[in-house]
C-alpha cells in the first residue's frame, strides 16, 4: 500500500492530477495544523514569539486553501510559494528559537516541490542549492552560523532532492510502463473517477444499505444522475475505436447521463451498488448504442486501484461481445426451432396416423362391411398414408440438403402431366390449362414433390379460390399457383423459403417451401413469390427441355 501511495504522488510529471491535489490539500492541512499549534502555544505561555510564528504557515495554508477552492490545485506553485512565504517571513520577523523549524521545513518544502519540476532539474536544483544557502546570510546570526547553516541547508537539500529524485525515477519507470501498457494495449481500457457519483448515491439514499439496489431501480433519475457525476479520466485507443468515438477530448469528462436506458439500467445499478458497499471489483455484460447507432453488447470488468477516497481510479476492460451474443441468440432460436419443429412434425404425422389407426381398427373389428365400403376405407388409409410419406419425404430432402447430398434424376417432363397426377392424388379439383407447353429438363419426382407442397399450402393457408396458371418464356415454362387469401407479410416474403420457417401457420413443419425451392434451384429453376391483384402466387420456372444447358444432369445416380 505504502509502495502505491508514493508511486501516485511521485508520478506527477506524467499528467497525473490526482498528485498535485494530493500535495495541495495535504499541505494546506498540515499549514493550518502547524498554525494551529503555534497559536496554541502562544496563547498558553503567553510568549508572543509564537504567536507572531503562526503567521508563516497561516500564509502558506492560505495559498494552496486559495488553489483548493478555485479548483487550480498545483503541486509545485504550492511548495515553493510556502517556501517562499516561510523565507520572507521568518527573514523580517523571525527569532533565532524559531531557526531550525524554518531551515527543516524550507530544506523539505524545496525537495518536495522538485518533484514538480518537469523539465531542467539540474539547472532548477542547482539555483535552489545557492538560495538555500544564501537565505541564512540575510537572517540576523553571526557569520559562522549563516555559513554553516546556509551550507547544512544547501547540502541537505541536495541529498534529499537525490533520494526523493531516485525513488521518484523508478516509479516513473514503473509508471511508464504501465502507461505504454494501458495505451497501447490491443484490449480496450477506460480510467474512471466514479468517487463524485457514490457521494451523490449516498446523499439520496439513507436507509439500509442492503436495501440500497432496490432504491436505485425504483428512482431511474437518481441512477442517471449519479452516472452522470462519473468522470472518464482517460481511455486508450482500443476503447475509442470500440465506442466510435472519433473526438477522444470530448469523450474525457463527465459521462452522459443519457448512457443509462431502460436496457442496461440493471448493470449500471449494480456497478453503482458494488462501489456503494465498498467492493473492489465488478463484471457485467451492457448493451450499449454507440454514436453510429449501432448496437453493441460490451463485457465490463472493472476494478477500484484508488490509493485514497474509493472510486477515484477505476480501471476497466472492455470487450466487444456482440458477435457471442448473437451466436448464443441464434443457438437459442435453433433450440426453440427444433422443439417448434419436433412438436410441428408430431402433429402433422399424428393426423393422418390417427386416421390410419381408426380405419384399420374400423376394418378389423366389422365383418359385415361391403366390399365397397372396404374399398373406400382402403382408399383413405392410402390417402392418409401417402400424406405420411410426403412428410416423410420432405424431411428426408432437408435433412441431405444439409450435407449436401440431395440428387435429381434429369430427363424430358411434361409439366401439365404431373400437375394432373399431383391433383388426383391430392384429391383436389383444379382447372388445368388446356394448352400445349414445351416439356421441361427436370426430375418428375421431385416436380411433383414441389407442386405437391404449393398445393397443398394453398389448401390449408389459402383463400377458397385456388386456380393454377402456366406460361412460356423464351427458354422456360412457368407454372404458378395462385389463391385469394391474405397473403404473407412483407417482412415474411423470403423468410417463408428458409427451413422450420412457418410464417405463424399452426401445426405447419416449415420444410414445404424451403425443400420446393432447394429443389427447384437443383433442376435449375425458380421459386419465388409475390403478392398481385389480390391473390398470392408462387411461381415456379423450369428450363426447356431442347434449350437446357446438359450441366443440369444428374448429380448422382442415387434416388
Amino acid at each position: 500500500m505504502a509502495s502505491r501511495a508514493v508511486q501516485s504522488l511521485l508520478a506527477s510529471r506524467h499528467g497525473h492530477y490526482r498528485p498535485h491535489r494530493v500535495v495541495v490539500r495535504a499541505g494546506a492541512a498540515a499549514a493550518w495544523f502547524a498554525a494551529a499549534l503555534y497559536l496554541a502555544a502562544g496563547a498558553f505561555t503567553g510568549d508572543e514569539y509564537l504567536l507572531v510564528t503562526a503567521v508563516a504557515p497561516v500564509l502558506a495554508a492560505s495559498l494552496m486553501t486559495t488553489q483548493v477552492l478555485v479548483g487550480r490545485e498545483d503541486g509545485g506553485i504550492a511548495l515553493f510559494g510556502s517556501g517562499l512565504v516561510v523565507a520572507i517571513w521568518h527573514t523580517f520577523s523571525g527569532y533565532e528559537t524559531s531557526l531550525i523549524p524554518a531551515a527543516v521545513a524550507l530544506v523539505l518544502i524545496a525537495a518536495l516541490g522538485m518533484i514538480f519540476v518537469p523539465a531542467h532539474r539540474l539547472v532548477v536544483g542547482a539555483t535552489i542549492a545557492v538560495s538555500l544557502f544564501a537565505i541564512p546570510q540575510l537572517w540576523d546570526l553571526g557569520v559562522d552560523l549563516q555559513i554553516v547553516l546556509g551550507g547544512t541547508m544547501g547540502l541537505s537539500f541536495m541529498i534529499t532532492h537525490f533520494i526523493l529524485g531516485s525513488i521518484q525515477d523508478a516509479s516513473s519507470e514503473v509508471n511508464e510502463r504501465y502507461q505504454m501498457l494501458f495505451e497501447q494495449s490491443p484490449s480496450a481500457a477506460l480510467e474512471e473517477d466514479w468517487s463524485e457519483a457514490i457521494a451523490y448515491v449516498r446523499s439520496e439514499y439513507s436507509g439500509k444499505p442492503t436495501r440500497v439496489r432496490q432504491f436505485l431501480l425504483a428512482y431511474p433519475a437518481v441512477v442517471r444522475r449519479a452516472v452522470g457525476k462519473a468522470k472518464v479520466l482517460r481511455a486508450n485507443e482500443a476503447a475509442l475505436r470500440l465506442l466510435d468515438v472519433s473526438d477522444s477530448a470530448r469523450f474525457l469528462g463527465y459521462r452522459d447521463p443519457d448512457v443509462v436506458t431502460d436496457e442496461n439500467i440493471d448493470a449500471f445499478v449494480s456497478a453503482l451498488v458494488t462501489l456503494y458497499e465498498g467492493g473492489k471489483s465488478w463484471e457485467r455484460e451492457i448493451p450499449i448504442r454507440t454514436k453510429a447507432g449501432e448496437q453493441r453488447w460490451l463485457l465490463y470488468r472493472t476494478f477500484d486501484t484508488s490509493t485514497g477516497a474509493p472510486g477515484t481510479s477505476i480501471v476497466a476492460g472492455l470487450a466487444d461481445i456482440t458477435h457471442m451474443k448473437a451466436r448464443n441468440e441464434a443457438m437459442a432460436q435453433a433450440v426453440r426451432s427444433k422443439d417448434e419443429f419436433i412438436a410441428n412434425v408430431s402433429h402433422e404425422l399424428r393426423t393422418p396416423l390417427t386416421a390410419i389407426l381408426g380405419i384399420t381398427s374400423e376394418l378389423a373389428s366389422d365383418d359385415s362391411l361391403a366390399a365397397s365400403d372396404v374399398a373406400e376405407l382402403m382408399d383413405l388409409v392410402a390417402g392418409q398414408a401417402g400424406e405420411m410419406a410426403n412428410i416423410v419425404e420432405d424431411l428426408l430432402v432437408a435433412a441431405r440438403a444439409d450435407i449436401g447430398t440431395v440428387s435429381v434424376q434429369m430427363k424430358r417432363v411434361d409439366l401439365v402431366a404431373e400437375l394432373l397426377e399431383t391433383i388426383r392424388g391430392l384429391g383436389m379439383s383444379i382447372d388445368v390449362p388446356d394448352d400445349a407447353f414445351p416439356h421441361v429438363y427436370a426430375d418428375p419426382h421431385r416436380v411433383r414433390q414441389i407442386m405437391r407442397n404449393l398445393l397443398t399450402n394453398a389448401q390449408r393457408y389459402g383463400g377458397p379460390n385456388c386456380r393454377v396458371v402456366l406460361g412460356t418464356l423464351r427458354d422456360a415454362v412457368w407454372l404458378e399457383v395462385r389463391d385469394n387469401g391474405t397473403g404473407i407479410p412483407d417482412e415474411d416474403t423470403e423468410r417463408i423459403f428458409q427451413p422450420y420457417v412457418t410464417s405463424g401457420a399452426k401445426g405447419s413443419v416449415g420444410l414445404g417451401l424451403s425443400v420446393s425451392r432447394q429443389l427447384a434451384e437443383l433442376m435449375g429453376g425458380t421459386l419465388h413469390y409475390e403478392r398481385g391483384a389480390g391473390e398470392s402466387v408462387f411461381r415456379l420456372q423450369l428450363s426447356i427441355a431442347d434449350l437446357a444447358d446438359p450441366i443440369l444432369a444428374s448429380h448422382s445416380d442415387a434416388t
